[in-house]
């Protein structure tokens, strides 16, 4: 381990002294301090190749951690280094992470790899991270927004804000800077514009649910206050859909309310009863809160408003029919989801549910080979750590039948 008291590297100092990250003027870098002590372990094996279970061991001794809590790290060391520190951090897919000086870095160009975030945005006009199938995931591929669009002064700056947040493109975090600053402006023009005060509750909730982002406690608050701001303004079905979002899937659980979760899904149902993701959110809700029965009623019937079926509202449906009773159901509707990408996302993997609902369904073996799969080389191998990872199921019953059918597919406790 390097003692130094300094650490200097890619012109950053690393001032053990005093616990911070400092850049070349000397200014310091904020670093949360488990941050701060995943930068110390990369900087300690500088040029070699860190393992995420080497990492985790590391940062938290002792400690069951996502590797969510691990990608929040290393988005936060990338933040910190910013533009001029940006090919210093380097991934490794499905390995690790290396940090190289300056002088070792390759011309060969960076792909931001980690943990994505899949989760259903406060519409469709929200922005949506979609890099595989995940269980709150709208379908709609990224849409390329041209800067033509964005910088067309003909267009109000709220209708520009609103096209760049539509891109749906985790990869384009100045999308939703750019949308930021839009949105400010239209406020302080006019403060009592409820939909733009949703729209920019909207940026700080993507800071918070796009791991690569790094929004903690501080974006979530915001977000929260600015889309309550705009409800109680006279918001539209939209600010009570994402503001219901919030509350169930905060990823702070001071943050979370079943109770707020559900009262604003119905709200945004009561304003706007034809839009179909409204009764997808609010089914959501239901399901998560142990209404299981009348998430089934109002999924059905949000398919049938749209003839398009976005993945998100099949994925609903499948963990509907499984708390109901209907495994084989649930496994029809899971089934033609399952593959690769159903086990990305670290909050919810369609896979696990496709393996519960297998097994409550008596193909004990195949839903087994579904386990397997989902077993190499991932870091959470047993009940406890599933259901940590579960964040919004509010109904310990339901939940219990999810373990329950990983527990017969071979899950350990």
């Amino acid at each position: 381990m390097n003692t130094s008291t300094t650490i200097r590297f890619g012109g950053f100092v690393l001032n053990r002294a005093r616990g911070c990250l400092e850049d070349s003027r000397g200014d310091e870098r904020f670093l949360r301090p488990k941050s701060y002590r995943l930068l110390e372990v990369l900087l300690d094996r500088r040029g070699k190749l860190v393992s995420k279970d080497d990492l985790v061991r590391e940062v938290w001794p002792n400690v069951f951690v996502s590797d969510d809590s691990l990608a929040q790290c290393v988005s936060d060391v990338r933040r910190a280094l910013g533009a001029e520190g940006a090919g210093l951090l380097r991934t490794v897919p499905r390995r690790g992470y290396v940090l190289l000086d300056e002088d070792a870095i390759p011309d060969c160009p960076l792909k931001m790899r980690g943990r994505p975030w899949q989760f259903l945005a406060g519409g469709r006009v929200a922005a949506i991270l979609v890099v595989s199938t995940g269980l709150w995931s709208l379908a709609p591929k990224p849409v390329e927004v041209t800067t033509a669009l964005t910088e067309d002064v003909s267009i109000p700056a709220e209708g520009r804000a609103e096209a760049l947040l539509d891109a749906r493109d985790w990869r384009k975090r100045e999308n939703n800077d750019e949308a930021r600053v839009l949105l400010e402006a239209v406020l302080r023009e006019n403060p009592g514009n409820a939909d733009a005060w949703a729209s920019l509750g909207l940026t700080y909730w993507l800071e918070v649910r796009h791991v690569a982002w790094g929004g903690g406690r501080r974006e979530m608050k915001q977000a929260v206050d600015m889309v309550g701001r705009a409800i109680a303004i006279g918001g539209s079905a939209r600010s009570h859909r994402l503001l219901a979002e919030m509350r169930l899937l905060a990823p702070f659980p001071e943050m979370r309310s079943p109770v707020d979760a559900l009262a604003n899904a119905r709200a945004a149902v009561a304003l706007d009863p034809k839009d179909a993701d409204n009764l997808a959110v609010l089914a959501r809700v239901l399901v998560l809160t142990g209404r299981a029965k009348e998430a089934v009623h109002t999924i059905e019937q949000a398919r049938q408003g749209d003839l398009t079926e976005p993945d998100w509202y099949r994925e609903i449906a499948g963990l509907s029919y499984l708390l109901v009773g209907e495994p084989s159901r649930a496994v029809e509707e899971f089934g033609p989801l399952h593959g690769a990408g159903t086990f990305v996302s670290a909050r919810w993997w369609p896979g696990w549910l496709l393996a519960a609902s297998l097994a409550h369904a008596g193909r004990v073996e195949d839903a087994t080979m579904v386990v397997r799969i989902a077993q190499r080389g991932r870091p959470i191998q047993d009940l406890a750590d599933i259901s940590h990872s579960l964040t919004g199921f509010a109904d310990t019953a339901g939940l219990n039948v999810v373990l329950d059918g990983l527990r017969m597919a071979g899950v350990p406790d």
